[in-house]
This record gives C-alpha cells, structure tokens and sequence, in this order.
C-alpha cells in the first residue's frame, strides 16, 4: 500500500463516507442522517469518490425497476431478481434516477468527490493482492488514502475487520482507519494521541 498523498494542510479531521452510508442517508435512515449532519456540524472535512456516485446510480436503477416491475406490473420479485441485469428503464426514467441523486448532492455541497488517479489505481491493485477485499471496497480504501482521510467509514463489517487488519500490516494504522458511525469520535480521539495527530482538531470551528 501506498502512502496517503495529499497533506492534511488545514488540520481538521478528514471523514471519507462510503456507499452503503451514503445508500443510508438517501433512505432517510435516522442513523446516518444525524451522524452526516453532527460531521457537518462539527465542520469536519467529508469526502467520497466518483465510484460511490457509480454504485448509488446502480443501487438506484435496481430500485426504480424494483417499482415498475413488481410493484407497476405485478411481476414476482423472482423476476425482478432474474432480470435485474437486463433492465428495460426508459429514458425518462433513468432521468428521473439521476436527478434524484444530482439534487441530493446540489443540496450537500459539502460533501467533496474525488477523482480516481493512476496511483489510487495502483494502490488498489496492491490493496486487493495483500487482502481478501473486493476491489470495489479496495478502491474506497484507496481513495481515502489519496486523500489523506483520517477515517473511512462505513457498515460493512467484514471490510472494517479485513481493511484496518491490512492497515495494521502495512504500518499505517496510526493515520487512517476504518469504522462504522458509532466509532468515530472514538477513533478521532484515538488517532490524536498518535504521533503526527495532535493537532488534529475535533471541532472544525476551533
């Protein structure tokens, strides 16, 4: 793995969000509507990347085809299930998943993307031969990395387990991990006793 590649010049904590969380907030799950807004809030820095745009669009269509097979026609979810690859939305549809999301993210402008470089391409090809994580978390990871992020946060268990164990290997423990949402004030705190972090601020305001 390769190291992080952009410095931390204004000293607040950097938060990378993932898919699943973001899939959460879009939901309206409680949970992570009110840690987006504390991260917020608090004036912390929030990232994610081009790839969770990528998945949210994916995870939006299989929504919207969920509603016009099953629900629309009266189809079985088995059919839904068979034909979920080979969807039939119309233009006007596929419109309708996209400025679904452009508006979400028009209305959270804080929330930063980042591009997916040569060098985060080849930390994911690193991340993937020395660990059992799939190259679409991989790549999260390594976008977190780019951009210097303190934390990566997310749902997925097995990839809070199998990513901060890879980090933990590689020495670089100390200045990212991996968490879900209940875990990250800890984690910052954490991370402030380390060498390099302890002027880490938990309050962008300060």
């Amino acid at each position: 793995m390769q190291n992080g590649k952009r410095n931390n010049a204004t000293g607040k904590a950097k938060i990378y969000i993932d898919t699943c969380v973001l899939q959460g907030i879009l939901s309206k799950e409680a949970e992570d509507t009110v840690f987006l807004n504390g991260i917020k809030e608090k004036g912390w820095e929030i990232y994610t990347s081009i790839h969770t745009l990528m998945e949210l669009l994916d995870v939006a269509k299989d929504r919207k085809f969920l509603i016009k097979t099953v629900f629309g026609k009266w189809q079985s979810v088995n059919f839904f299930l068979r034909n979920r690859d080979k969807k039939s939305l119309n233009i006007n549809e596929l419109e309708d998943v996209s400025q679904e999301l452009n508006s979400f993210f028009i209305d959270h402008k804080f929330i930063v993307f980042g591009n997916i470089t040569e060098d985060v391409w080849n930390d994911v090809k690193l991340i993937v031969e020395k660990s059992n994580l799939h190259y679409s978390d991989a790549l999260h990871l390594a976008m977190a990395r780019m951009w210097a992020c303190h934390i990566l946060v997310t749902h997925d268990q097995f990839f809070i387990r199998e990513g901060n164990r890879i980090l933990k290997e590689a020495g670089t423990y100390d200045e990212i991990r991996i968490c879900d949402i209940d875990k990250v004030e800890e984690v910052i705190a954490d991370l402030q006793k380390m060498k390099g972090m302890k002027r880490l601020q938990l309050n962008g305001r300060d």
